[in-house]
């Protein structure tokens, strides 16, 4: 995907939480880096539930669907769904998909970088590899209509629902209501799923996804 080509439309879910987590110099909030790596693997694994490609069974077993994905990185998740993690847990699923798919934080900043919207610089060989925001225009489209919708009243699309939803487990609600006059406004982020078109069936996935991002999430802040 060209940099000039991105859209809030046709961007995955886990790539536009990452760019809500980022400053320009691509570094998420102090302290909320496994936090965030937890809430991208179940971007993933929600954007499998909107297509139809993931099921929780009655009994909280996750499944895969019968049809793989075409985009790559969805691919990878889905198989590594169907060979290594299906019939568990959500949160269990959640917890191994990362190192099935070669990092799940990883596998989305490679995206980015290839679609140049962030870069990739190594200062030197003893300094961590830095990926600031190179398409600011691209990374501004998505922080705005994430935060319309977190300080709005209606409906908003299954997507952006999903990286609302995961805001809290991330520790990310400064990056959405920058503003503390805008934070009580933000509130609403804890039930805009319930006002999204999901699917039934969808739904109920997305919800149990969710859910499960956010007991990891408190397990990780308990350790």
């Amino acid at each position: 995907m060209a940099a000039a080509d991105i859209s809030v439309h046709g961007v995955l879910i886990a790539e536009m939480l990452l760019l809500v987590a980022v400053n320009d110099k691509g570094r998420v909030p102090f302290g909320s880096d496994s936090f965030v790596n937890i809430g991208l693997t179940g971007a993933l694994l929600a954007e499998l539930a909107i297509d139809g490609r993931l099921t929780i069974d009655e009994d909280g077993t996750v499944r895969a669907g019968d049809t793989r994905p075409g985009d790559a990185l969805l691919a990878d998740a889905y198989d590594a769904v169907r060979e290594h993690l299906e019939g568990r847990k959500a949160k269990r699923v959640i917890g191994g998909l990362s190192r099935h798919i070669g990092g799940s934080r990883k596998r989305v900043v490679d995206r980015l970088v290839e679609g140049g919207v962030l870069g990739r610089d190594r200062p030197s060989a003893f300094r961590p590899t830095r990926h600031p925001v190179r398409d600011r225009a691209a990374r501004q489209a998505v922080l705005d209509e994430v935060r319309a919708a977190a300080t709005g009243d209606g409906p908003v699309r299954p997507d952006i629902a999903v990286v609302l939803a995961l805001i809290g487990p991330c520790r990310l609600l400064e990056r959405v209501a920058p503003e503390r006059g805008t934070r009580g406004e933000a509130k609403r982020i804890a039930r805009v799923t319930a006002e999204t078109p999901f699917a039934p069936t969808v739904a109920k996935v997305v919800d149990e996804l969710i859910a499960a991002v956010a007991a990891t999430a408190t397990t990780i802040a308990a350790s």
